[in-house]
């Protein structure tokens, strides 16, 4: 590494950035940050449960009943550019653009798959009439046939002068169109979703971290979305809005593990990933915390299931933390008095089958306050059904093990047991858990106390034609919750419908 320039320093502390984190930063991207500490599959009944029907029932019940005592909160990142849900049309478009294309012998290769399926069934797009609108308006558009016309959509809905889809969040995409034939974007399935969680004439409020020069489209399509509320919807509700901290953006390196520079000869700085996110969860003023993927929702009575398995994890959640909250008073109260076995019963049955108690320089009553005391959630977990990676694993750390969710990028691809650990695993994480962020006197955790700093995560890129080595901050439900007490729940496949391309809103 060439050594830190004067200049450099003084961008540093102008920018009020930490020159220790930024050499510390450099060692992670040169040296890596994968998990050398021994990994095992979560599965059924080994880290992951499977709820009875009557736990179920208890569940909701609890929700339902304890719900107004507590305050809670929707948490949906949501700056995520649409821009990758339309590579099939920019790839089609590419492709078109080459000399002898045709659009049968395209459609019949692997890369054209998709786009036969989008030509065969367009009018299911939700947002097909807006773009027919659009094309109809244009006398000059030729529409002598019907791949013309498809020709003509795919223009409309890539062009700034049409409807510019690409450039939008994906939260502003239209995903939905309902009976009546209006569109929804899954910002608004999200806000009705907070409604059916939410009581009797109060939604629950939703916190939506955005980029901050999409603000004004976010509050236009907030705007629209009241206006769209029947009578019987006419809640209250709370919608706000965060961005990532300038601050938490990281450097990155080019391929002779040089600092990537603008410009002005600065070392560039690039967005840290999601685990950047943790100091929006931090700031926020809540009990209980739903996160959930912006793109991972259906419109109202479709969402069903979903909504549903949201309330049992949070009932689930509910039981957890008042036994959780009485043992810490428990702790307090009597300290060396206390009914150790209960306790260590009540983790075993709940965090680590095969906890044993580690009595070496602390009081028993400390070390088992320690264990408890910490932020709590509960992940749904869907059974692996493609290719396996990241997800719910056991790793050994202090306190014997305890449940993670690992990416992929953090595992040892040189490594037999990790690689074993992936091949053996079940389930994924599909981004739908609840969280306690309050402790048993009902203040606020602070939730950097339970981060893993050493979980960066270091990947390769592009910037145009040049490899890049890039740093994201430990992933929010990664690293970044790595010291919580966690619970992982087996949830319906049903529950999950990302939107990664448009194909998939063709439903």
């Amino acid at each position: 590494m060439k050594p830190l320039t004067k200049a450099d320093f003084e961008q540093l502390e102008n920018s009020n950035r930490s020159i220790e984190l930024i050499q510390r930063q450099y060692e992670f991207l040169i040296h890596g940050t994968v998990i050398r500490k021994e990994i095992s599959p979560a599965t059924l009944g080994n880290g992951i449960q499977k709820l009875t029907s009557s736990a179920l029932t208890e569940a909701i019940d609890n929700f339902m009943k304890e719900k107004e005592n507590y305050t809670w909160m929707k948490f949906v990142p949501a700056s995520g550019a649409a821009s990758r849900m339309f590579a099939p049309f920019f790839a089609y478009q590419e492709a078109k653009s080459g000399e002898g294309f045709d659009f049968d012998t395209y459609c019949d290769s692997e890369e054209g798959n998709s786009i036969f399926k989008l030509f065969k069934e367009l009018k299911k797009l939700p947002f097909y009439t807006s773009a027919y609108a659009k094309i109809i308006q244009d006398a000059s558009i030729p529409l002598n046939n019907d791949v013309e016309f498809f020709d003509a959509l795919v223009s409309i809905v890539l062009s700034m002068e049409g409807l510019g889809y690409p450039r939008l969040p994906k939260a502003l995409i239209p995903f939905f169109v309902d009976d009546q034939g209006t569109q929804w974007t899954a910002f608004e399935a999200q806000l009705l979703e907070a409604f059916e969680l939410g009581q009797k004439h109060q939604a629950i409020p939703i916190h939506l971290t955005i980029d901050k020069e999409n603000r004004t489209a976010f509050e236009a399509a907030e705007a629209d979305f009241r206006a769209k509320l029947s009578p019987d919807l006419s809640k209250d509700f709370s919608v706000d809005y965060s961005y990532q901290h300038l601050l938490t953006d990281t450097p990155f390196l080019n391929d002779q593990n040089e600092w990537v520079r603008d410009e002005k000869g600065k070392i560039a700085f690039r967005k840290g990933g999601h685990g950047a996110l943790l100091e929006n969860l931090n700031q926020l003023d809540a009990d209980y915390i739903w996160i959930k993927n912006i793109d991972n929702i259906l419109l109202t009575e479709a969402n069903e299931e979903g909504k549903k398995w949201m309330q049992i994890l949070a009932g689930h959640l509910l039981n957890i933390q008042h036994e959780i909250f009485n043992h810490l008073s428990n702790l307090e109260h009597y300290k060396s008095e206390a009914n150790f076995n209960e306790i260590i019963n009540f983790i075993k049955l709940h965090f680590d089958s095969e906890y044993r108690l580690d009595e070496s320089g602390k009081m028993t009553n400390e070390i088992l306050y320690d264990y408890l005391y910490r932020p709590i959630r509960i992940c749904g977990m869907i059974p692996n059904q493609g290719a396996k990676g990241g997800g719910p694993f056991w790793k050994k750390d202090a306190r014997g093990k305890s449940l993670q969710i690992i990416e992929g990028v953090e595992l040892n691809s040189n490594n037999k047991d990790h690689q074993k650990a992936i091949e053996d695993s079940t389930h994924f994480n599909p981004v739908m858990m609840v969280c306690g962020i309050t402790n048993h006197k009902g203040e606020k955790f602070s939730l950097y106390d339970f981060r893993d700093d050493k979980r960066f995560m270091v990947s390769e890129k592009t910037l145009g034609v040049s490899k890049i080595k890039i740093l994201e901050w430990p992933g929010l439900w990664n690293g970044g919750m790595a010291s919580w007490n966690s619970i992982f729940i087996e949830v319906p496949s049903d529950t999950f419908h990302p939107v990664k391309t448009i194909s998939d809103l063709i439903r």
